[in-house]
């Protein structure tokens, strides 16, 4: 088990081979799992940019593992699994996970899904000149606090991370689920399950989103790094999301460059516009004890009390998502491993139309929401 000084010394390893300073623990993390390095209890020399990931497994038993989906295991992330990231491969280019092994067994505690060359997306990779677009569903020690997307643009025109790494982090309540990823039966498409149940798709080939709940636009590839959009990537889901972004930098910070950052919340189904406010009311600003760098944790371990804080400073209902997450505290499992079954078992379409599925006739006008959990699924009025 990687102990809390072992992984300070990664981030500092990570801080050399990128040439950075003043970068986050978070953000270094970030960069190593970039570059295919790990974070183990036995590195002793900084990971190389061209090492290969530490671990490959093309079993069927890690596809059945990544199908897989479970309740969090626990509220909060333990310190001690926090920064614990080995990385293994799939059979399909491009597609890895992550895991820990807290009792000797492989659990996995992410995937990543990275475009090398598309022709829609992606298309100056497609000629080799290194640039990629790389999507992360973390859920380090299976837990709900940290369960989230990160999104990299590396457009490869410098070779200066800190001018060409253009950063998103997509966070999607009610976090219900660990997220998890199945194969189609030809092998065409792979099926991503978000913390809401909801679901999106990625063509096998190409790594290019093509369906579900987040859509993309093509990478953006100005020259001036200050004027270049940050990974376009959209969310059209039914329940409560948050974003934020920045280049070459984690985009929890709340202050970048002396310029005050914004993340923005969005509820689509009750509110047309976003809501905007400080990251610092998101993840944690203090600095590292004894350090110089912000720890950027998300400060909140359960849905309600993230809740809270929109509803206070975006003047927003959350009423039918705080009923939602009740609803599951009721339905939480003793073992999650247990009661833990595969996308495909749960049906191909998660998120079918609420009025169809509601148990009750809705009321002209009204409008119905409902999430999939392992205990079945819970619908709720927006009214």
């Amino acid at each position: 088990m990687i102990s809390k000084p072992a992984a300070k010394t990664i981030f500092i390893m990570a801080k050399l081979i990128m040439n950075l300073t003043s970068r986050s623990p978070l953000f270094a993390l970030t960069m190593v799992s970039i570059l295919g390095g790990c974070a183990t209890n036995d590195i002793k020399e900084p990971p190389s940019p061209t090492a290969s990931p530490q671990s490959s497994d093309q079993s069927e038993d890690i596809y059945t593992k990544l199908a897989s989906s479970a309740a969090p295991e626990r509220s909060a992330v333990r310190d001690e699994y926090r920064y614990v990231l080995k990385r293994g491969n799939t059979d399909v280019p491009g597609v890895s996970y992550f895991f820990y092994q807290p009792s000797g067994e492989k659990e996995i505690t992410g995937f990543s899904l990275r475009n090398s060359g598309s022709a829609r997306v992606n298309q100056p990779g497609l000629g080799g000149k290194g640039s990629d677009r790389t999507y992360e569903f973390y859920f380090p020690d299976r837990a709900q606090q940290e369960i989230y997307l990160s999104i990299i643009d590396n457009v490869a025109l410098s070779g200066r991370f800190s001018h060409d790494l253009m950063l998103r982090e997509w966070h999607f309540f009610p976090r219900r689920l660990l997220p998890a990823l199945s194969k189609s039966g030809d092998g065409s498409r792979l099926t991503v399950m978000l913390a809401t149940g909801e679901t999106v798709v990625f063509d096998t080939e190409s790594l290019e989103l093509v369906g579900g709940v987040l859509s993309e636009s093509p990478i953006d590839f100005d020259p001036n790094r200050h004027t270049r959009k940050h990974p376009r990537v959209t969310y059209q889901g039914d329940f409560l999301a948050i974003t934020s972004s920045l280049r070459g930098e984690s985009p929890r910070r709340s202050n970048m460059w002396g310029t005050e950052v914004s993340a923005e919340v969005y509820y689509p189904t009750k509110y047309s516009k976003p809501c905007r406010l400080s990251p610092k009311y998101l993840w944690d600003q203090s600095l590292e004890p004894g350090g110089s760098e912000p720890t950027l944790q998300m400060l909140h371990a359960t849905d309600e009390s993230l809740y809270s804080v929109i509803e206070a400073r975006c003047n927003w209902d959350l009423s039918a998502l705080r009923r939602l997450s009740g609803a599951a505290k009721q339905d939480q499992p003793p073992a999650p491993k247990a009661r833990s079954k595969s996308i495909t078992n749960i049906g191909k379409e998660l998120i079918q139309d609420a009025k169809e599925r509601n148990k009750r006739a809705p009321r002209p006008g009204e409008r119905v929401i409902c999430i999939q959990g392992p205990d079945g699924e819970q619908c709720t009025s927006l009214e």
